[in-house]
């Protein structure tokens, strides 16, 4: 295996783990979820911290969540393709909050510097959004760009689990909210 290829298999399987058990997990744990030996993390990785970095690096890839955008079918409905995305983006902010909670704060501290540079949360998603939404500009209310700004925003502040309520969100019944609003018929 390329040492990129195992660097990445080894990064792959720690997430699950720093997940479960934040900086606490060991490299023993990770060397066998990854099925090699303890020895193998140390060849591919200075020390423990150093495969935390690239698990962060990892997790705050915006690549997967594209990939997702651009797989929506272009012919959707806008009903469908806001229940998507929805969707979508409301994994990715939880994915990346709870691997970053259980990290806990030294670790945030120490990746802090390295996300200041980044852009405002599921910014990286706008674009694709966007031209997702662009031909059923005639259905909404208020211009695409505004409509993929409140969308982003709404999803954000829902998925963080210290701005929401207790129960979790449906992203459906979310996708709903965003495209019809909270009242029932209004006369």
């Amino acid at each position: 295996m390329a040492p990129e290829e195992r660097r990445a298999m080894i990064v792959s399987a720690s997430i699950p783990l720093i997940r479960e058990h934040g900086a606490e997990v060991t490299t023993r744990q990770i060397a066998q979820a990854a099925g090699i030996a303890e020895g193998t993390v140390f060849r591919a990785f200075a020390d423990k911290d150093a495969l935390i970095d690239a698990a962060v690096e990892a997790i705050m890839d915006p690549s997967e969540v594209l990939a997702a955008l651009a797989e929506i079918d272009p012919g959707a409905t806008l009903e469908s393709k806001v229940q998507q995305v929805v969707t979508l983006l409301h994994q990715r902010v939880l994915g990346v909050v709870t691997f970053m909670g259980a990290l806990g704060p030294r670790d945030h501290a120490r990746h802090r510097d390295s996300m200041s540079h980044r852009r405002p949360p599921l910014s990286e998603a706008s674009g694709v959004v966007a031209d997702l939404l662009e031909p059923h500009r005639d259905q909404l209310r208020i211009p695409v760009a505004t409509a993929v700004d409140y969308l982003r925003v709404v999803v954000f502040g829902v998925s963080m689990p210290f701005l929401r309520a207790e129960t979790d969100t449906d992203p459906v019944a979310l996708a709903d909210v965003i495209l019809r609003g909270i009242a029932a018929e209004l006369e």
